[in-house]
């Protein structure tokens, strides 16, 4: 028998798993274009899934490499799921978007927020 160990939840998985793997660096997570990132958003919003945050990679020579850039959006006190899942899509939306990639080689990985 064959024991699936997922990264967040096969759900969630099913969705970021369209990216690069991060394993390489040593993280348990993925990686996406731009394009790829901003449908990964739209999806975990149709999910009810919040963003807490974020990371930005730059592909170089065929790997991707961090940047340390990243943004984060903390749950606030008595905020309601749904209205934390719409303002952290947003701020991701609005991170992601705004992000200069001239040139297209950044790439963006999403942390689920808890549910």
């Amino acid at each position: 028998m064959t024991v699936v160990q997922y990264v967040w939840s096969e759900k969630i998985d099913s969705i970021l798993g369209a990216g690069k793997s991060l394993e390489m660096l040593g993280v348990r997570n993925w990686a996406l274009d731009q394009a790829g990132a901003l449908d990964a958003l739209e999806r975990l919003r149709d999910e009810g899934i919040a963003v807490s945050g974020g990371d930005v990679y730059r592909r170089e020579n065929d790997r991707l490499e961090p940047t340390y850039d990243n943004w984060y959006c903390d749950r606030g006190d008595g905020e309601q799921i749904g209205e934390y899942v719409e303002r952290s899509i947003g701020v991701a939306i609005n991170y992601i978007t705004e992000y200069l990639n001239p040139d297209g080689r950044a790439f963006f990985s999403l942390v689920p927020g808890a549910q």
